[in-house]
This record gives C-alpha cells, structure tokens and sequence, in this order.
C-alpha cells in the first residue's frame, strides 16, 4: 500500500517529467513576425500619399487659366504649366517604381499579415486583407492621376469641358482617398 521512499521519487520525477513534457507540448509558440514587408508598405504608402497630396502638385494641377472669366471651363494649361505637371508625373512614376520592386510584398503574403501595431498612445490589429484594399485605392489612384495628366499632356494643356471635369472630379477625390489610405496604417 504504501510505497517505499525510493518509489515515491521515482513516480513523483515520472510524473513530474511528464507534466513538464505536456506543457511543453502544448505550449504555443509565438510566430515572429518580418517587419522588413511591414516597413516596405509602410514607406511605399507614406511616400506616394504625399506625393499625391503635395501642396505644388495640386497647385499646379489647378492652375489652369481659361479663355473666358465669366466661363468656369474649359481649362488651359500652359507650357510652363505643363512642364511641372510633367514632374510630378515623372516623380510619382519615380516613386511607384522605386516601391515595387522585388523586395514588395505580394497580395498573398500580406492578406496573411495579423499585426498589432503600436504608435504613440494608439495600439490596433491590422489586417492583411485591410492592408491590402488600401494598396488597391492607392493604386487606383494613381492610375486616375496619371490619366489625367497624360489627358492634359496629350491635348498640349487644351481641354474641353468634359475634360475639365474629369480634372475637377479627379481633384475631389485625391486627398479624402489618400486619407482613407493612411487611416489604415498611421490612423490619422
């Protein structure tokens, strides 16, 4: 009935063993996360969505003249104009291409990101799948900004009104998207 002193060290190691093993086992290891991507996106949206919200840049992209003062539209772009237009457009590419490369993360690694991010006082998971519709808007973005200035670059800074709208819709949207963009990572 009773067990001998030896015996009662022994079962008591065994089960001791035992339960460190179990533990162990069961034991979740935390993954570490490559913030090298996270930095990547991070630099690549901070970058870009200032680039597109630069004071000079929507200067010059409503510094169009007209014909007529008492007409609204169409607009005029002049050269001079038209070559700082041209800048920018060679400074977003620039930016875009220096961000996309290799090193970038694809869509399918970062819609597996789950991230606690930490900035100043504010603290909140992030999403790979949120992350990812944000690199979309700015895409998309992008995209409308580059048409429009190709449009003006190629009617020589001559539009027409319904181009001039297009430049005005283009001009609305800019600054609320690139905001919905950063809230994403800086929640701004």
């Amino acid at each position: 009935m009773f067990l001998s002193c030896k015996r009662r060290l022994t079962v008591l190691l065994i089960i001791t063993s035992f339960s460190v093993v179990m533990f162990t086992a069961c034991e979740t290891e935390e993954e570490v996360f490559d913030e090298r991507p996270l930095i990547a996106v991070n630099s690549y949206i901070y970058e870009l969505s200032n680039a597109l919200i630069d004071d000079l840049f929507i200067a010059d992209l409503k510094g169009w003249s007209r014909e007529y003062y008492e007409d609204d539209l169409p607009f005029y772009y002049d050269q001079e104009r038209r070559e700082w237009l041209a800048e920018h457009r060679k400074n977003l590419e620039t930016i875009r291409n220096n961000h996309l490369v290799e090193q970038f993360p694809s869509e399918e690694e970062i819609a597996e990101w789950e991230v606690v991010i930490v900035r100043g006082d504010q603290e909140w998971l992030l999403e790979g799948d949120e992350v990812n519709n944000a690199l979309q808007k700015l895409s998309d973005l992008f995209d409308e900004v580059m048409e429009i200035l190709e449009m003006i670059e190629d009617a020589e800074g001559e539009l027409d009104e319904a181009q001039s709208k297009q430049v005005l819709e283009v001009l609305e949207i800019i600054e609320p998207r690139v905001n919905e963009v950063r809230e994403v990572l800086f929640r701004q």
